[in-house]
């Protein structure tokens, strides 16, 4: 109760006095260059002034709500055009006979089999996924496009793009992250010629990372089709690879 008093009486005080706050009149100050790259904006062909495209972000971030925008845009935009896009997409694949994978459709309609499991054995058909495999796959199980490819990306296991005939993982999983994958990696970038997740050109050999191999007492670890490589070593690893380019002619880059 004392300190409520006291409170009120502070309050009370303060009354009479002379406000210290004074209210500036508005001023908008000019934009400097440095910001202007902060706003996307277009240029008018008649004035050729800038102006804003109109995105409404002002308006749905504004801490005040007093931005409106009520604006359509006088420019036309070109519109994409899907059928042209996806025949595009189709023709960088081709080659690829869908009656290979009538085997796929007839076991998932006599068997019932997963999604997982289909693209399982499209995957073995082809050797990766192709789009125009998947887009029959979403016509003939119901199944949407977008399910598909949600799944089909989400798993390590599945690829959407050419391998070459040597797949070789290299574990980067924690024990082999210590014990040096990173530079079993680099090693195998600099004798293939390719970066990590790439493909040669002569589509022999394909360089990727995985989590895990299960072996992390043989950490680091190589895996080249069914061969599983432990303990190595930079140099080894590239004596490994260079016997392997030799066997079966690859070559770099």
């Amino acid at each position: 109760m004392l300190g409520m008093f006291k409170a009120m009486r502070q309050t009370m005080s303060h009354l009479p006095k002379k406000k210290l706050t004074v209210q500036y009149p508005e001023q908008r100050e000019a934009l400097p260059a440095r910001s202007r790259g902060l706003f996307r904006v277009v240029i008018d062909p008649a004035s050729g002034e800038p102006r804003c495209r109109s995105c409404t972000l002002c308006e749905s971030n504004c801490p005040v709500q007093v931005i409106r925008v009520n604006h359509t845009s006088k420019y036309r935009l070109p519109v994409p055009n899907a059928a042209r896009i996806a025949e595009a997409r189709l023709a960088a694949q081709q080659g690829i006979e869908l009656k290979d994978l009538q085997p796929v459709l007839d076991d998932y309609y006599e068997h019932g089999t997963g999604l997982i499991a289909m693209l399982q054995n499209a995957q073995e058909v082809y050797g990766y996924l192709p789009r125009v495999a998947l887009q029959e796959l979403s016509l003939q199980t119901g199944v949407s496009l977008s399910q598909i490819y949600g799944v089909s990306s989400f798993y390590n296991q599945f690829r959407l793009s050419p391998v070459g005939e040597y797949i070789i993982d290299v574990c980067h999983g924690t024990a082999c992250h210590v014990a040096g994958a990173v530079q079993i990696t680099e090693a195998l970038e600099e004798e293939l010629g390719i970066a990590d997740g790439k493909t040669t050109t002569d589509m022999k050999f394909t360089l990727s990372s995985v989590a895990c191999m299960g072996a992390c007492s043989q950490a680091p670890v190589m895996r080249i089709g069914d061969q599983t490589y432990g303990g190595l070593t930079p140099d080894q690893t590239r004596k490994i690879i260079r016997d392997l380019m030799e066997e079966v002619g690859g070559a770099k880059g």
